[in-house]
């Protein structure tokens, strides 16, 4: 039973498919996808600054923006129960999410105000009901969509700025088998959902009309996370936990040189704030006191992306672009990776197109996600004695489309 409350923190925590470590998502533009998110929020062929930084917003006029990344991600864990033979199958995590995205923005004179919709968090994971590791996790869902107005400024030639207010809505499911006795199981099925307030600011510096630099940053945001919980058909209570998304900096460039244009991104994720994750659930308190609330060590530590692309602008009608990062997980040891959070260190390899006819722009790209191997030597909590340890091996292609009106 112990094993339970700690799925839940590990399905608010999840991120199979993070760009920046930890449970962060970054496909909310598909031209910026292009190019591995180098120089994202300051090459201007977008309207996802809003989101990126805001100051970039200041390069386009008055216009709407439309769009989606679907995930498919394919992972397989072979490993035992602490010391034991496997008894079951191996895990095999499967998951095809869309996630959607929308922002707009009106011009007037040096002014921009904007307001962006989109999933900086999100996860669906769901293993095969008869994995050895099923009484860790069976399937998790997570939806966080964030609603962001705006402003940007343009007080100079060479200098914008902008910020935005950020409130976010967090959804969460999970469901795991439990053991009760030898060779009976139960299901736990937790629900929980909650409301988080936020803020992002940046500042683009424009030295020449062909050379961009950016600086963009996102406070934590604070989700206060309260729910159902129904442990194995016996007990209904109420589950509740605080997490705090962390802040990040971004480091952004961009220079064009004839029919090309060069990017990069450096971004710094504050993960070590996420040392200790404890958790009240009333119904584990009524199958047993002892359970709740339950704490979670999870001491993960500061992280690093760092991208680069290059646009070709083949005509004006017809732009190319293709990207490399490489992105640090959040998890340090096979101590402190879970189930479900088999986070590792990646390389990304991207490619994307954009084509314009009037006032309209479509854009499309593809990446695709080279995990390393992640170990896995873990307990459920910090009271638990059941290990699960194995490796995982995990990838990750994406595809997106959207749509630009400029009006």
């Amino acid at each position: 039973m112990k094993t339970k409350i700690t799925l839940f923190t590990a399905l608010l925590l999840a991120s199979t498919a993070s760009w920046a470590g930890g449970y962060q998502l970054q496909e909310y533009s598909v031209t910026n996808a292009g190019r591995a998110f180098g120089g994202a929020g300051i090459v201007g062929d977008d309207y996802s600054a809003i989101a990126f930084n805001p100051a970039g917003m200041t390069l386009k006029g008055s216009g709407v923006q439309l769009g989606a990344m679907a995930m498919d991600i394919h992972s397989n864990m072979d490993g035992h129960l602490n010391n034991g033979p496997r008894v079951g199958d191996k895990g095999k995590l499967r998951n095809f999410k869309i996630i959607p995205h929308g922002f707009g923005q009106y011009a007037i004179k040096d002014f921009r105000i904007g307001v962006g919709v989109y999933a900086p968090f999100g996860l669906g994971t769901y293993y095969n009901k008869s994995w050895f590791g099923r009484t860790h996790s069976l399937t998790s869902e997570i939806t966080a969509i964030d609603i962001n107005p705006t402003l940007a400024w343009k007080p100079a030639k060479w200098l914008s700025i902008g910020a935005g207010y950020i409130i976010e809505r967090m959804e969460a499911r999970l469901t795991n088998m439990v053991a009760i006795a030898p060779g009976v199981e139960r299901m736990s099925d937790m629900n929980a959902d909650g409301w988080g307030h936020g803020w992002n600011a940046g500042i683009m510096i424009e030295p020449t009309k062909t050379t961009r630099f950016g600086v963009a940053y996102r406070s934590p945001v604070v989700q206060n996370i309260k729910g159902k919980h129904h442990f194995i058909g016996r007990y209904e209570g109420i589950s509740s936990t605080k997490l705090v998304d962390p802040e990040h900096v971004q480091l952004t460039a961009y220079q064009e040189v004839g029919d090309f244009g060069l990017s990069a991104m450096a971004r710094w994720t504050r993960w070590s704030r996420f040392n200790l994750l404890s958790i009240d659930s009333t119904a584990l308190s009524k199958a047993n006191p002892a359970l709740s609330p339950s704490q979670v060590d999870e001491n993960w530590r500061n992280v690093w992306t760092i991208s680069g692309g290059v646009d070709y602008h083949y005509c004006p009608n017809l732009t190319f672009r293709t990207g490399l990062a490489y992105d640090q997980g959040a998890v340090k040891n096979p101590e402190h990776r879970t189930a479900r959070v088999p986070d590792s260190n990646r390389w990304i390899a991207s490619i994307g197109a954009s084509y314009m006819k009037g006032n309209w722009q479509f854009d499309a790209s593809y990446f695709h996600m080279f995990w390393s191997k992640a170990r896995v030597n873990s307990r459920a909590n910090t009271k638990g004695t059941t290990y699960i340890r194995g490796t995982y091996k995990t990838q990750i292609n994406s595809f997106g489309l959207s749509a630009q009106y400029h009006f």
